[in-house]
């Protein structure tokens, strides 16, 4: 069975040796997904709580199911940075990860921000 390499490559960075080496777009994509799920989920939360009249307003629903689709996007998305990382794979399928969290969650948060204001 192939090993990956245990030194880090230039551009990288490793927190421990029991993790593996991440390249700075992976350290943005991590960080955009956790800090976007944040966001995306508190702009669902103060949806719900203006809603006082009617909490399953259209907007809120909207919100709602845009949180939990990034959530679920996001955490696929860091699983398999760590998982191409852990196999040293540097290939486009890696870095369409890394991108897509980064570009689909601040995505995300402009259409909820846009739904919001309607």
């Amino acid at each position: 069975m192939a090993q990956a390499d245990p030194q880090t490559h230039e551009n990288e960075w490793r927190a421990s040796r029991n993790l593996p080496p991440l390249t700075r777009m992976d350290l943005v994509g991590i960080a955009v997904a956790v800090v976007g799920t944040a966001v995306l989920v508190l702009l669902a939360v103060t949806s719900l709580d203006h809603d006082r009249t009617n909490p399953y307003s259209a907007v809120t629903i909207a919100r709602v199911l845009i949180a939990t689709g990034a959530l679920l996007i996001n955490m696929a998305h860091v699983v398999g940075i760590f998982f191409f990382e852990s196999v040293d794979y540097h290939g486009p399928f890696q870095r369409f990860l890394a991108r897509m969290s980064t570009f689909g969650t601040l995505g995300a948060i402009v259409v909820s921000l846009a739904i919001g204001l309607v």
